[in-house]
């Protein structure tokens, strides 16, 4: 059971730490103690007289003890399952546990013992040799190695020192031996365990990090989709209230200028009325681009394929960008390579990427620039169309920023320019619904140059592939 989240302090992580691992080990000792005493005790029931024969109540009493010991580990592994969460209870819980099995094995030395028999106690040696590097392997705390060991060898070494004889003084030294030994080991233990203890705290600590963190990002994730959702909602009703609104503007400015139920009077007056439906055909196509971005962002757009002459799209394109060519007196150049009639996309949405990159040609070319547009079908029978400026160009590390949508570069040339910062983001979004890619080629001062690409239907690649056959 894993409780130290509740606790506070690290001191109380270690604690819980150590308690945990003595919970797993209780297990082990509430059938290994008793069993390994009953081995113990097999050479002295009388069947090999050379180990010395102890009497009958001895060897109860000495294995009573173990059984003891093991019937109080159950009851103390019962307990602990129902409130685990008293760390510091049952470490001292557990290491009065270790005390008792340790005076039980101490015990075994005088109950075992039978007078001038050296075999009989090199044999009651041999387990407490085992004993101690038993606590030494599992011990995780000085008091808990301190309580298995420090009465075993309190109740032994008396026993063996007692009479003076020479074979059990070196039975004694033996012991002494193996317990030195076993402190070497709980030292390096101590110490592994600490550093195991110390990495294990650290990535649990990074794990809850890691997750709070995670969790943290789907939620700012959830908000973030959420007010896009909002946005794109807004600007898509918006678009739409704009717009009857907007068509009643141009529709009547239209009438006025036109004169159509008589002369308006003054020549002003219809100039400005041509100005109103100039002005409101611009705005009515800012609000279009908004709502092609709103519906292309919640996925609502689709498009409907058809081979198309790409030259004759574009030059009807290029009628309304004329007027703003010829006032920033731009020199266009159009060429086409290949088979212009390949092109396979949707007309009005082929119409859109052309007049937003012409005309994001011609707004950021100076004065008397140059502007090329090439319309290629490619061999796979893909088509691309690339438009080119030589105007200032801009940095290749902002080319990420210009297809976000709203988005303008922060430079005082681009802000001079004005505009919606949509052009390219809707370029992309178009070119994407028809599987297609849109790159930018460009350095500061050396111009721009921007290609779409759009994919092949399955008739042109088949005639594509034919073709390269046949070649």
């Amino acid at each position: 059971m894993n409780v130290h989240g509740s606790l506070a302090g690290q001191a109380e992580r270690y604690a819980c730490a150590r308690t945990e691992s003595l919970a797993r080990y209780l297990p082990y000792k509430i059938w290994l103690n008793p069993t390994w005493a009953a081995v113990g005790m097999v050479p002295f029931v009388g069947l090999f007289p050379f180990f010395g024969q102890v009497s009958l109540w001895r060897l109860v009493v000495a294995l009573g003890l173990h059984l003891a010991n093991s019937v109080l580990a159950a009851l103390t592994l019962r307990r602990y399952r129902k409130s685990a969460d008293r760390v510091h209870l049952w470490e001292r819980v557990f290491v009065a546990e270790q005390f008792l099995i340790g005076l039980s094995w101490g015990a075994m030395t005088w109950l075992l013992w039978v007078p001038d028999n050296a075999v009989n106690h090199a044999v009651i040696l041999v387990p407490l040799v085992a004993v101690l590097i038993s606590n030494a392997s599992s011990a995780n705390s000085w008091s808990l190695y301190a309580a298995g060991v420090l009465p075993l060898m309190g109740l032994s070494l008396p026993r063996m020192l007692s009479g003076g004889v020479p074979a059990n003084l070196g039975l004694a030294a033996l012991l002494t031996t193996a317990f030195i030994y076993t402190l070497v080991v709980v030292l390096n233990a101590m110490h592994q365990s600490k550093v195991l203890l110390a990495s294990r705290f650290a990535n649990e600590d990074l794990t809850d990090e890691l997750r709070r963190a995670h969790d943290a990002a789907l939620k700012k994730q959830a908000e973030a989709e959420a007010a896009n959702a909002a946005k794109s909602s807004f600007l898509a009703n918006m678009s739409h209230e704009l717009r009857t609104p907007l068509n009643a503007i141009i529709g009547f400015s239209d009438l006025i200028e036109q004169e159509a139920f008589g002369p308006v009077g003054q020549t002003r007056y219809r100039d400005y009325a041509g100005d109103i439906q100039s002005a409101g055909r611009h705005l009515l196509g800012i609000i279009d681009d908004i709502l092609d971005v709103a519906k292309i962002e919640a996925g609502q757009m689709s498009v409907s394929p058809e081979f198309l002459d790409a030259r004759h799209v574009i030059e009807h394109g290029l009628r309304s960008l004329r007027p703003k060519l010829q006032l920033k007196q731009q020199n266009l150049s159009i060429r086409f390579e290949g088979n212009p009639d390949q092109l396979y996309a949707d007309e009005r949405a082929f119409r859109q990427i052309v007049y937003n990159l012409i005309s994001n040609a011609t707004k950021f070319t100076q004065v008397g620039g140059e502007i090329a547009i090439l319309g290629r079908g490619l061999e796979d029978g893909s088509f691309e169309l690339c438009v080119a400026d030589n105007g200032p160009g801009f940095d290749p590390a902002l080319l990420e920023r210009v297809f976000e949508a709203f988005n303008q570069l922060d430079n005082r040339y681009s802000r001079q320019q004005g505009g919606t910062g949509l052009g390219l983001s809707l370029v992309r979004g178009l070119t994407a619904l028809h599987g297609g890619r849109v790159w930018i080629e460009t350095a500061p001062g050396e111009g721009c140059r921007v290609s779409v690409r759009f994919p092949p239907s399955s008739d042109a690649l088949l005639r594509a592939q034919r073709s390269r056959l046949i070649a």
